[in-house]
């Protein structure tokens, strides 16, 4: 029997015999169809058939095995009768399962060459007379890590056994779905990794929005990220606005102050910073800010999280003249409100 655990790869997919071998442009097309993104379905689609035609009385199905690992969807069965995959779709798998829910529990090719007589299609029996199919050979499709992703199956209409060259092509045939199936879930997680993410921040920024201190999100090197609904009712600036030029007019001193506070940022380690800032009604007022980083596991800093601490409501002693200290306060009136 085929190695059900053989991990996909261009240099096994030639074979010894040419009767049974899989053309090296069609091989090529498939795995294009993967590359540049076609759905699952097309893919696995377009497998079967590739496999059909090596023989006018082969039908082939591709097998999907669920989340849950317990139950079988169709991914391809195009040639199948309608009657046999309605009786299949979504069958629970198991040691005594037909060939495809059997062969993707023992995790090893199940070939029935007679399914009349066979005890696993005991309770499909009218189906399968219905149906027509005589013989079975599936095979687990499993990922390079071990995985049971689904199975492949060849059916015919007669009793029928399979040779060493029928059993290279449906391993042929298991490896290159096993590609297909494995990008597409990987692609799945990331597009549900991105959208929980997107849903995080979304949630993160009503927190944020709620909060009626002034916070603002700074980049690494920075740049300033965002800021919420507090800083805009500070300020009078809308968001658009706190992106633009305008920002210099409620934040004065800021190329003299840039460099001490990237030199702080640098460092990656927390600070407070003290600039003026000018409010919607026109009034300057001295703003103690604490800046705090968040890292990563490989403890990188990837942005910072800046918050005002204090509002110094008297005028200051002294003003900066040429390059501002931080975290120096001792000057400043006493008058201040968290």
């Amino acid at each position: 029997m085929a190695d059900a655990k053989a991990l996909p790869n261009l240099q096994a997919l030639r074979s010894p015999s040419p009767a049974q071998t899989l053309p090296s442009e069609a091989v090529l097309d498939a795995l294009k169809m993967i590359l540049i993104g076609a759905s699952l379905n097309e893919v696995l689609t377009s497998l079967t058939r590739l496999i059909e035609a090596h023989s006018e009385e082969m039908l082939c199905s591709i097998f999907l095995l669920d989340e849950d690992g317990l139950h079988l969807q169709y991914g391809a069965a195009a040639k199948l009768p309608e009657a046999y995959r309605a009786a299949t779709d979504g069958m629970c798998i198991g040691p005594n399962v037909g060939s495809c829910g059997a062969a993707a529990y023992l995790r090893q090719p199940v070939f029935v060459s007679d399914i009349l007589s066979h005890p696993n299609f005991a309770n499909l029996r009218s189906v399968v007379l219905q149906s027509g199919l005589r013989a079975a050979w599936s095979t687990p499709i499993v990922s390079q890590d071990g995985k049971v992703l689904g199975t492949f199956c060849m059916y015919y209409r007669e009793v029928r056994h399979p040779g060493t060259d029928d059993i290279q092509l449906i391993d042929y045939a298991s490896r290159i779905a096993g590609i297909a199936i494995e990008r597409e879930r990987s692609r799945s997680a990331l597009t549900t990794a991105f959208e929980k993410i997107k849903k995080s921040e979304a949630e993160l920024r009503t927190i944020i929005d709620a909060i009626p201190q002034l916070i603002i999100t700074v980049a690494a090197d920075g740049n300033l990220l965002s800021d919420n609904q507090a800083v805009l009712e500070y300020t009078g600036l809308t968001k658009e606005e706190v992106r633009s030029e305008r920002l210099r007019e409620v934040l004065p001193d800021c190329e003299r102050l840039r460099d001490e506070r990237d030199a702080a940022i640098s460092r990656g380690v927390p600070f407070e910073f003290e600039r003026r800032m000018r409010r919607k009604d026109g009034q300057y007022r001295w703003l103690l800010i604490h800046f705090n980083p968040l890292r990563d596991e490989a403890g990188n800093v990837t942005r910072w999280y800046a918050k005002r601490a204090r509002e110094c409501m008297a005028a200051r002693r002294w003003f900066l003249v040429a390059t501002p200290t931080l975290r120096v306060r001792s000057r400043c009136v006493r008058n201040c409100r968290t």
